[in-house]
Order: structure tokens, then C-alpha cells, then sequence
């Protein structure tokens, strides 16, 4: 399950793993809304019949998903009294790392993959946006992005100089709290497309008392008019960009970008980019979900090469690249060309 192992491309899926293991994803995101990862993380056991009574669930159904997860070693189940007691199992640590993907996948874009059928269909690839659940995908990668985005991020951010920053594609806004709470004399703007997401973000900046430093806009960053965010001199977007493709569309956008933050001194691009491993069965976990998914969207994943090649027709010049923590994802820093 780790996202970043190596890839096995020596034995294909069978149709029985393959079910199961859809029935295997289900569950890890039923596990994870519902609070029960949560109570294994924090107790190290969980009385099933007592937490299904204490958040309305029914035993029936919150068996089936332990028994679903036990099924990949990640819980065990201890019979005590006649009483079924939920244990942390071998592999558990390696889903709790994890479960954010299965929680982006099943709950973010479940819909979607229930319309795959007519999405394939010619022309009907951009209908898939409005089948996404935009509150859930924030959620989940805040969730995946502590393990493997935070990390790499806060080292790039250690050794840079700012005054007001800002986040394109800003999602639950747990980036921009973060940095504002570790920057007390900064402010920051969040901007995203999906109301689900800035309502989400919103509340969070609420709850975390920053509204007097970080703003949350509801907007189309490929759209911005220019000198709209004059001070913002440092900025930055995270798995955002294949949404600018194609090409022309791209260059288009990096144009508009630098003439919406006029002071920008330094642009850090994040994204996942095209593995080519979509016939493997043994990619790690994101690739062939990203790639399947943002197909049926009709959304063009771009390789390192093409983003290169879209940077030098635009006003942006690449300085350096720094590897995620996430499967084919990199951080490409830009400067403003003179």
C-alpha cells in the first residue's frame, strides 16, 4: 500500500484481487470518515459494538469493514468477553499513511468513476467536473499531503524571504494556515475553483483565528485579471496545474499568472506529471487513479519535458526541481525572466 515503493511488474492483477480490492478501497474510506482510524491512532483498540452505538452506526455494516481491512493485515480482531475489540494489525501504519488517497479516490471521485461508462464518450469528458466531490478531495489531501507534500515543502520554504503569499488552487487551505501560524508578520490569499473546497478552507482559516491575515477567494486562477494581487511576491500551486493543459492553454495561463501578481519574485509550481505506467498493475498507489480519473475528466497530464517546454514560451524560467513525497510529483521553481 506505501505510495512510494517501488512498482512490481512482475505478477498482473487477478480479477479476484482486483474486486476485492475494491471492496478493500471502500472500506479504508468508510474507515477513515467514520472516525475508526482515528480511534485505533489514538487507543490502540476499539470496542466495535461501542463505537458503532456511540456515532449512530450500525454494527453490521462497521464489521464488514473491519473485516475488510483485517483482510489486508491492517487491523485484527480480539474476541473478549464476547465482545469483538478492533486491534491495530502489521500493516496499519502503513494505511493510516495512506488513507487519504483511498478517501480522494472513493469519496472524491466516486461519481465520477460510476459515470465512467459515459464519460468515455466524445465530448463528455469535461461533465465529469461537476460529478466531483470537491469537499472531499480537500480533505483528503490535506490528509496525504502531511506525509508526503508538507515535508519537501516546509525545506523549500525554510530558506526563502517573503511578505504576502499566495496559494492557487488552495483546497481545504491547510497550507496557507500552516504558514501563516509559522509567520505571524505575513498574509496570505487562498484561491480555488470548487465552492466545496473554499467553504471548507473558509472555515478552517475561522476556526484557526487568522482571518484578519489569510484570505480565501472563490475564483478561476487560469482567469485572473491583471494586476489583480499587486505585494504578493511569493507564490505557489499544488497539484493544480494539468489543469491549465493543454499546451496553448498552459502558455496562455503562465502569462496571465505573471500579469495577475505583478511583484511575484518567486513561483513555486507543484504537480503530479504522466508516469507512463498506466498498463502496469503494479504502479504504487495514486498513479493509475490520477491518470484514470483526470482521463475521463478529458484532462491532459503533461510529462516533466512538455512542462519544460511550456516554461520556456512563457515569462517564467525554470531554476531548479525538487521530487515529492507523492508518486511522479515535483516542485518546479520558477523566477519571473527579466
Amino acid at each position: 500500500m506505501t505510495a512510494t515503493a517501488p512498482h512490481d511488474t512482475g505478477t498482473p492483477l487477478s480479477m479476484r484481487q482486483a474486486f476485492n480490492g475494491t471492496v478493500l478501497a471502500s472500506a479504508v474510506s468508510a474507515a477513515t470518515e467514520v472516525g475508526l482510524l482515528d480511534e485505533l491512532r489514538e487507543r490502540g483498540a476499539c470496542a466495535l459494538d461501542e463505537f458503532a452505538e456511540k456515532h449512530g452506526l450500525r454494527p453490521m455494516a462497521l464489521r464488514l469493514v473491519a473485516d475488510a481491512l483485517q483482510g489486508a493485515d491492517a487491523v485484527a480482531t480480539v474476541r473478549e468477553n464476547g465482545t469483538d475489540t478492533l486491534v491495530r494489525g502489521p500493516h496499519f501504519a502503513d494505511l493510516w499513511e495512506n488513507k487519504g488517497y483511498f478517501v480522494w479516490l472513493v469519496q472524491g471521485y466516486g461519481p465520477l468513476l460510476a459515470q465512467a461508462h459515459t464519460l468515455a464518450g466524445t465530448g463528455r469528458g469535461r461533465d465529469a467536473m461537476r460529478l466531483r466531490d470537491g469537499a472531499a478531495i480537500a480533505r483528503a489531501g490535506r490528509d496525504y499531503g502531511h506525509f508526503h507534500v508538507d515535508p519537501d515543502f516546509d525545506r523549500v520554504m525554510s530558506g526563502l524571504d517573503f511578505e504576502r503569499a499566495a496559494d492557487l488552487g488552495c483546497g481545504s487551505g491547510r497550507r496557507v494556515i500552516r504558514l501563516a501560524q509559522r509567520h505571524p508578520d505575513k498574509r496570505f490569499v487562498g484561491i480555488d475553483i470548487d465552492a466545496g473546497a473554499v467553504e471548507v478552507a473558509r472555515k478552517a482559516v475561522a476556526e484557526a483565528g487568522l482571518l484578519d491575515r489569510v484570505e480565501i477567494v472563490h475564483g478561476d486562477i487560469s482567469r485572473l485579471e491583471e494586476g489583480r494581487y499587486p505585494g504578493v511576491d511569493l507564490v505557489f500551486s499544488f497539484f493544480l496545474g494539468h489543469d491549465l493543459w493543454p499546451l496553448e492553454d498552459c502558455v496562455a495561463s503562465l502569462h496571465r499568472l505573471r500579469e495577475a501578481f505583478p511583484d511575484v519574485r518567486r513561483f513555486l509550481l507543484s504537480d503530479t506529471y504522466r508516469s507512463e505506467l498506466s498498463k502496469d498493475a503494479g504502479a504504487p498507489v495514486f498513479s493509475l487513479g490520477f491518470e484514470y480519473t483526470h482521463a475521463l475528466m478529458d484532462q491532459y497530464i503533461p510529462s516533466p519535458q512538455e512542462w519544460e517546454v511550456a516554461f520556456s514560451r512563457s515569462p517564467w524560467q525554470l531554476r531548479d526541481r525538487t521530487e515529492l513525497g507523492i508518486p511522479f510529483s515535483c516542485i518546479f521553481h520558477l523566477t519571473p525572466t527579466a
